[in-house]
């Protein structure tokens, strides 16, 4: 798995739902901090597509101070933010890794439901299925959940991290990627708590990233797999989980979902993922 370089192009899908703002208001001040090209794009029937109905750009950087003017396109492009928004009909799954393969993307963001157990997004399971196709770095935002930006000043939260780890998929991946998040949204102080569950007490050697005022723990757990790791989310009330994933390995995998799929129906915080 390789992180990107620099972070210059986000893809948003949104279903236009009250319950999906805070995944734009994350994509949004992702594209700020890059600084990056945000484009958003909703999927529906013909006589439901409108560019009104989009979340509102300029707006919300005018209320976070981000911008003066709420037309001000040309304070964009002085901060390299860029914007585009598109439309399309069809099926969403499909429309999203479409728009994927035709546009280079660094980072996608997504918004999801957690009910019952499981997940629906467009009235369907797309964010867990695109997760795995894209291969990309996918920050997918539960319903429920805060988030890491504060949705009226735009500031960010990102002090606790926590990183499951294991031997396959690399450790090293789930590092690299928390740790290239955190130099994204210039994280000058943060707790990293790596956790690796298994039988033993062996972990998987590891060699974070060294930078002033990060601190990197490990923790050595005992039991099932996703029990341990949502137990843990609990325990420590982290602003961001970062799991890489293999997808779906065999039969029951796909039944059931990957570990990371079944850990993300039931946290109640962001997650930063991508297959391995």
């Amino acid at each position: 798995m390789m992180v990107p370089n620099r972070l210059q192009r986000i893809f948003h899908p949104t279903n236009l739902e009250a319950e999906s703002e805070s995944a734009f208001l994350h994509a949004l001040r992702l594209a700020v901090a890059g600084p990056a090209t945000l484009t958003v794009l909703h999927v529906g029937a013909k006589a439901d597509l409108s560019m009104g109905a989009l979340p509102h750009v300029r707006s919300t950087l005018r209320k976070w101070g981000i911008i003066e003017r709420e037309n001000g396109s040309d304070e964009l492009s002085a901060r390299g933010i860029g914007v585009r928004k598109v439309l399309a009909t069809g099926d969403p799954l499909q429309a999203c890794l479409e728009h994927l393969t035709e546009h280079q993307t660094d980072l996608v963001v997504l918004h999801t439901h957690q009910r019952e157990g499981r997940m629906a997004w467009f009235h369907g399971r797309v964010a867990e299925p695109m997760a795995r196709e894209a291969r990309l770095p996918t920050l997918i935002v539960p319903g429920r959940a805060k988030g890491f930006v504060d949705a009226t000043t735009g500031a960010l939260k990102l002090h606790r991290v926590l990183v499951p780890i294991a031997s396959m998929p690399s450790a090293a991946d789930a590092i690299a990627l928390a740790g290239w998040v955190a130099d994204v949204l210039k994280a000058d102080h943060g707790r990293f708590t790596l956790l690796h569950v298994g039988s033993g007490g062996h972990a998987p050697q590891v060699h974070p990233p060294k930078r002033p005022g990060w601190e990197w723990t490990m923790t050595l757990r005992d039991g099932d797999v996703v029990q341990e790791i949502v137990r843990a989310e609990k325990e420590l009330r982290p602003d961001l989980v970062v799991m890489t994933t293999k997808g779906h390995d065999g039969f029951l995998d796909a039944l059931r979902g990957s570990h990371t799929e079944r850990v993300l129906r039931q946290i109640d915080c962001p997650m930063l993922t991508a297959v391995a």
